[in-house]
């Protein structure tokens, strides 16, 4: 069992990212080290005083951090809690938790968890050892609505309601409006496209768009990023005249696609755009390979899309 710095932990990201991969039922791309530290770095930053705590023993890891310097820890991604801060074998994390907290924290120690795949190994690892701690408490987090592309698009489209395949047959785009990838282009300049559309929407016009907070920009600035150095990003506009009128924005991990964000201009509000880019990425997607496909969390209007809700809790405990 080993105790990492925060710098250490950046070392072999590559390893936890292998363990990620491993772990069944966790939000695969969220849990992954570049959601972690991007959410880490920008969302919910630890102040100066506050302890990381990442411990790996025999491919488990813990990946915490705490906030306020209340001996709480925290997920690195607290904001939604879509990944999961245990990570490898289910069956060995609760286990590991306990013995590095004592080994290495000692005393009362709260930590707060999230991303547990409800009913899943853990959350039964978890709730069987309920009775060791001080404290414990569940709460429902943030689910995940997906696709399921085992079989590529066309099956995933047969298995929609008749009046929404319908739709997609009606649906046509505006004359001269073409859909382009952009994901190899500049990722200072993608960002600032993306930026100039969302400026353009009514959600920016109303002051409830995502991009306004300061923290939130620079968070999806540093995925864009991340994503383009590794060749994952991918992005997709729909172009008029050389003017970007809607984007789709995402990133594969392995065979797991992961949506971020769309938009569109309010002048494009009626004209279907938003749904011919969802479906031209999903075209793309399970053509390279893709047969996951996470729209993220829950909406109404996801649910004609989604093949299934993946349900996530989150737990509270002290020990």
């Amino acid at each position: 069992m080993r105790r990492l710095s925060l710098n250490g932990f950046l070392e072999e990201s590559s390893s936890f990212d292998e363990a990620v991969g491993r772990s069944p039922g966790l939000a695969q791309f969220c849990s992954s080290t570049l959601w972690q530290l991007a959410a880490h770095d920008f969302l919910r930053p630890p102040g100066p005083n506050d302890e990381h705590f990442i411990v790996e023993d025999e491919g488990n890891w813990l990946l915490f951090a705490e906030r306020e310097g209340n001996r709480v820890f925290f997920p690195f991604e607290a904001a939604w809690m879509f990944g999961c801060p245990i990570v490898g074998n289910p069956l060995d994390g609760v286990a590991l938790l306990k013995a590095a907290s004592s080994e290495f924290l000692g005393g009362r120690v709260g930590f707060c968890l999230g991303g547990i795949p409800k009913d899943g190994t853990l959350n039964r690892s978890v709730r069987s050892r309920s009775a060791e701690f001080l404290r414990y408490e569940e709460f429902p987090a943030t689910d995940c609505m997906m696709i399921d592309l085992t079989g590529g698009y066309e099956p995933w489209l047969e298995r929609r309601s008749k009046k929404f395949r319908k739709s997609v047959r009606q649906l046509r785009i505006g004359e001269g409006v073409e859909i382009v990838e952009a994901s190899g282009d500049d990722p200072e300049t993608l960002f600032d496209r993306i930026l100039a559309v969302q400026k353009q929407t009514y959600k920016w016009e109303e002051g409830t768009d995502i991009f306004l907070g300061n923290d939130y920009r620079p968070f999806y600035r540093c995925l864009l990023s991340g994503l383009r150095d590794t060749e994952d990003l991918r992005l997709l506009f729909a172009r008029r005249n050389g003017e970007d009128l809607a984007y789709i924005f995402g990133g594969v991990r392995g065979k797991a696609y992961r949506g971020f964000q769309m938009g569109y201009i309010e002048a494009e509000r009626k004209s279907g755009l938003g749904n011919a880019l969802q479906l031209a990425n999903l075209r793309a997607r399970a053509e390279e390979g893709i047969i996951s496909y996470d729209l993220g969390m829950h909406a109404e209007y996801k649910e004609r899309w989604a093949d299934r809700r993946d349900e996530f809790v989150g737990a509270f405990m002290v020990l």
